[in-house]
């Protein structure tokens, strides 16, 4: 008995944003392989001829790229299967199309990606640790364990070793990149994430403070960010040790303890994780954002002509 398959295409525009859909029906008799291989071969001729179906929700090209990490790029246009009266399963072949043409270069099916594969196929040298991959299971991604490999070990040691500023410096980055995985390119993240998980109060700051401190170290490593220069914000800075008979309020600072930020960020990362139980919509976002970073828990290490490895982030 012949069944209903398609070809869908994602129409993206210039700003590669995703807010039509195409497809093209055929009846076919057959295995689902001998029905995916028709669709690819008539990818250009049914693109030509696909029916377009406007999305009540737009998505963008990286969001369809993290879903697709998850194995559910397709939740995405699922709109399109009702218009086309498609049934709960259908066999489908999926296409981005850029500029009016076909657009890839590389070929998956349903399911968790793997990024390695891709690398292989496309060429690309080396072979890295795929980070969704590592820390995801049956139950979820494990945060907190990512969270320590990729900035914690970093923070630890160079706190160990004596170095606070540099761990200072470290620990506002972890800031910096949460921050920027829940709110995106908006340049009031940090101070956005900080009060809405941290609790600062115990420590006598709050966040836009920190965030002018932050702004002071990894700017030109001082104290002194614009705003406290214009004496808009108080200037603050940090000490290991809070011992309650030395005054926090000295030549016109005032000093927080380290590890008091330490542990308020470990109850606030807590919280965070929480929300993500509380909106398993994130997930997508995190992963899509997520993507972006860098670390030294992840590089590419590709086998160099003399038997040497060569390493990159």
């Amino acid at each position: 008995m012949a069944e209903q398959i398609y070809n869908v295409f994602l129409l993206f525009d210039a700003k590669d944003v995703c807010s039509v859909a195409g497809y093209t029906a055929h009846a076919h008799e057959g295995s689902d392989q001998e029905g995916i291989d028709l669709l690819r071969a008539r990818v250009d001729a049914d693109l030509a001829i696909a029916k377009k179906v406007r999305l009540s929700k737009p998505f963008a090209r990286s969001e369809y790229n993290a879903r697709c990490r998850l194995g559910e790029g397709h939740c995405l246009y699922d709109e399109l299967f009702v218009h086309a009266g498609a049934g709960a399963s259908p066999l489908f072949v999926s296409t981005p199309v850029l500029n009016g043409k076909a657009h890839f270069n590389y070929s998956s099916e349903l399911g968790d990606l793997d990024v390695n594969d891709v690398s292989e196929k496309l060429g690309e040298p080396g072979t890295m640790v795929d980070w969704l991959r590592k820390y995801a299971s049956d139950e979820g991604i494990n945060f907190s364990q990512l969270i320590h490999d990729d900035y914690f070990l970093a923070i630890k040691l160079t706190f160990n070793a004596g170095l606070y500023v540099s761990a200072m410096k470290l620990l506002v980055c972890c800031i910096d990149s949460l921050a920027y995985i829940e709110y995106g390119d908006d340049r009031g993240a940090f101070v956005k994430w900080m009060e809405e998980y941290c609790e600062l109060a115990p420590l006598g700051i709050t966040a836009a403070e920190l965030w002018e401190l932050r702004n002071g170290l990894l700017h030109m490593t001082n104290l002194s960010s614009s705003k406290v220069r214009k004496k808009q914000v108080r200037r603050i800075s940090f000490r290991v040790g809070d011992a309650p008979e030395i005054p926090r309020d000295v030549g016109g600072v005032y000093y927080f303890d380290f590890l008091g930020l330490v542990q308020a960020f470990a109850q606030a990362q807590a919280r965070w994780i929480e929300s993500y139980n509380n909106d398993r919509g994130k997930f997508a976002t995190f992963v899509e954002r997520y993507d972006e970073t860098i670390s030294d828990s992840r590089v590419a290490v590709a086998r160099l002509g003399g038997g040497g490895f060569a390493k990159a982030p």
